[in-house]
């Protein structure tokens, strides 16, 4: 009589090894999609924190802005310095690095500014792709955006409208978070 045979084949072996692979590797692409989608969550998270930072920044900088022939509000696309006046006055601007992407905030003393002093600068917020700054003006009776703010008269603009532009998880198409500021002691000049 001979003794049954007992333990695996090799086509049996090689099928559970198989089907043993098939389902680690189903397991190990389930977690890595869902990592990659927690990273560029997280990404995008922290470029909208740090968006919310700067717009609170520059509200409540702008809305103590006041007109002053020592420091003239001036702007352009990419960056704008005004006079605040809180506890004294003060030069205050938002600028934008594109080589670092990031938005810095300088502040100089009255002092600082008449000696040409550097002030204090701070990184405000990175990885952005754009960072834009556009004027109200009044054409008639609507309310048109300029790339520009002449400095001229010692007038502050009555609104200036920021606009953030960064790319989520790398993705195609640029994000832009938008927020507009209005200054109380702003003027709506004409179109000239």
């Amino acid at each position: 009589m001979s003794k049954p045979r007992t333990g695996f084949t090799f086509i049996e072996l090689l099928v559970s090894m198989l089907i043993f692979s098939i389902v680690a590797l189903s397991i190990y692409l389930s977690f890595n999609v869902g990592i990659s989608a927690w990273r560029k969550g997280e990404e995008g998270y922290k470029i909208r924190q740090g968006a919310r930072y700067l717009f609170s920044s520059i509200s409540r900088e702008m809305r103590n802005a006041v007109a002053s022939k020592e420091i003239m509000f001036s702007g352009g696309a990419d960056g704008v310095s005004f006079c605040k006046a809180a506890n004294g006055l003060f030069k205050v601007s938002y600028e934008f690095n594109g080589s670092e992407n990031a938005v810095y905030k300088v502040v100089q003393t009255y002092k600082e500014n008449a000696s040409g002093e550097p002030g204090v600068r701070s990184r405000l917020v990175s990885g952005l792709s754009g960072f834009q700054l556009q004027y109200s003006y009044k054409n008639g009776e609507k309310i048109e955006w300029r790339d520009a703010w002449q400095e001229q008269e010692n007038i502050v603009p009555f609104a200036v409208k920021v606009s953030l532009t960064y790319n989520p998880g790398g993705e195609t198409q640029p994000a832009v978070i938008s927020q507009t500021v209005v200054i109380p002691t702003g003027v709506l000049k004409e179109e000239q």
